[in-house]
């Protein structure tokens, strides 16, 4: 009988991460957490698919990452809720973990700073971001400074609570944090 030669047990890929989100403003913050997070034993992927989300764009990007058939990849959608119809695409995508925000991501940031329990548009959501403080007076979409991204940061559990605190789907509303609890903060 033949002994069979330097037989591995299957290699074990760690958790994987796939985050499909609307725009550079999400990547942003996607880059930030994954810098933060090296430490876990995980990969973040953040994918842009603007508003042409679909179940065969988020399949191919698993097959993409897939070494093999049981590797762990969860999937997260990252969009704002100021697009009409956004929710009928993100619902049609099963197995994914929703991480909406209404109006806008710039809600999530700005329950980093201050609460915000009134109905609020993009706009003005963004208007109030920028008065929050002189660290968010130059904010501009797709960009986070290095004091920015900071605050983001050190004050990720106060947005946690803060969003907690809102309805669900809700104007106001982010479930960003959904996310941020999968890191382990």
């Amino acid at each position: 009988m033949k002994k069979k030669r330097n037989q591995r047990p299957p290699r074990k890929m760690k958790p994987v991460y796939l985050v499909f989100c609307e725009g550079e403003t999400e990547e942003a913050y996607i880059n930030l957490l994954r810098q933060k997070c090296r430490w876990l034993p995980l990969k973040v992927i953040s994918r842009i698919t603007g508003q042409a989300i679909s179940p065969s764009i988020i399949n191919k990007y698993i097959k993409a990452e897939q070494i093999g058939p049981n590797d762990p990849i969860t999937t997260f959608l990252m969009y704002d809720l100021d697009t009409e119809n956004i929710m009928e695409k993100l619902n049609q995508c099963k197995g994914s973990i929703i991480l909406t925000s209404n109006p806008a991501v710039e809600l999530w940031f700005l329950l980093h700073n201050t609460e915000q329990n009134a109905s609020i548009s993009t706009d003005s959501c963004i208007d109030k971001l920028k008065n929050v403080s002189s660290d968010w007076s130059q904010y501009k979409k797709g960009t986070l400074s290095e004091k920015q991204k900071q605050i983001l940061w050190d004050n990720r559990k106060i947005a946690i609570t803060r969003s907690k605190c809102l309805r669900e789907g809700g104007n106001p509303s982010s479930l960003i944090y959904r996310l941020i609890e999968r890191l382990k903060h």
